[in-house]
């Protein structure tokens, strides 16, 4: 069974897996054999890697990122405006991004909720939306936190977000924080709008959402509901928790390789090293679901 790393063709690739003999679109770095064949038509990241000495990528860089502003629009709910370099906010207009914040010496995932360039002096702002519901969360506000140490942005925030195609609707289905990467490409998107405001408040959705319309909805009484909506719909974002998003794909499980949903519940290093978000399948093959979007049929 083959999968899709989200990190192929970027600059993280080769990374740590193929050192340790683990990547998962490259059979020569598991079994000593290339399985590729004469159709293949991309660059060989284990060519890359032999020419890079036999060692992985450069792990990203940590950025001190100056807290430019800290919105406060209730006790469960902050969004935090951070400078950065014009690239680094680039990247993160990309869908489904996030970066990593350390805090404790842990790192804390982070979907991106807003990105902007400002070409003429090379840097740029991302903005975030934090729940301080942990030591972790709850460490970033502390007194003195002005600046916030930062990498990424990474890309596997979203599962099935290469489906996605910019020029058909899409009906997006969200609720409180995890609507977050709806919000930062709101503008590129057309289609039906539901939103559940589950720890968001007015002037958050007004601030946010602008001129953009929309449903309110409570997802705990209407999921059924909107059924028929999401069956007539070929293009869906559904960002939810967890819970909501098992139940969803319990009703509708022929939607499961199509409806884009959130991955941060598998996020903990975003590189594929601590293990925390492995699983294994049915083949007996560990899969590390910070790195894998989608199984290669």
């Amino acid at each position: 069974m083959e999968y899709k790393c989200v990190d192929r063709g970027s600059s993280r690739c080769p990374c740590a897996l193929m050192e340790a003999g683990q990547c998962y679109i490259c059979t020569m770095s598991r079994t000593g054999h290339c399985s590729c064949g004469q159709h293949w038509q991309g660059v060989c990241p284990y060519n890359e890697f032999l020419q890079n000495g036999g060692r992985p990528a450069a792990d990203l860089k940590e950025v001190e990122a100056p807290v430019l502003e800290v919105a406060d629009y209730s006790r469960q709910l902050k969004v935090v405006r951070l400078q950065v370099p014009a690239g680094f906010a680039q990247k993160c207009q990309a869908a489904g991004s996030y970066i990593m914040v350390t805090s404790l010496g842990y790192k804390v995932p982070l979907s991106v909720l807003r990105s902007e360039v400002f070409c003429e002096n090379g840097s740029g702002f991302i903005e975030l939306a934090v729940q301080p519901a942990g030591p972790k969360t709850m460490e970033l506000f502390r007194p003195g936190g002005d600046c916030w140490t930062v990498s990424g942005p990474f890309a596997a925030g979203l599962l099935n977000i290469e489906k996605l195609d910019f020029g058909k609707p899409v009906l997006v289905i969200g609720k409180g924080t995890a609507a977050a990467p709806f919000i930062n490409i709101r503008s590129r998107l057309n289609g039906a709008v539901y939103i559940d405001s589950d720890k968001l408040t007015d002037a958050f959705l007004e601030t946010y959402m602008g001129d953009r319309e929309y449903e309110k909805i409570s997802l705990q009484h209407n999921l059924e509901k909107l059924l028929p909506v999401i069956d007539r719909c070929p293009q869906i974002m559904f960002l939810a928790s967890p819970y909501y998003t098992e139940k969803i794909l319990q009703m509708r499980p022929e939607r499961k390789s199509d409806i884009i949903i959130p991955n941060h519940a598998n996020i903990c290093c975003g590189v594929g090293i601590c293990g925390a978000c492995s699983y294994t399948d049915e083949d007996g093959v560990t899969v590390r679901r910070c790195k894998i979007t989608e199984r290669q049929l």
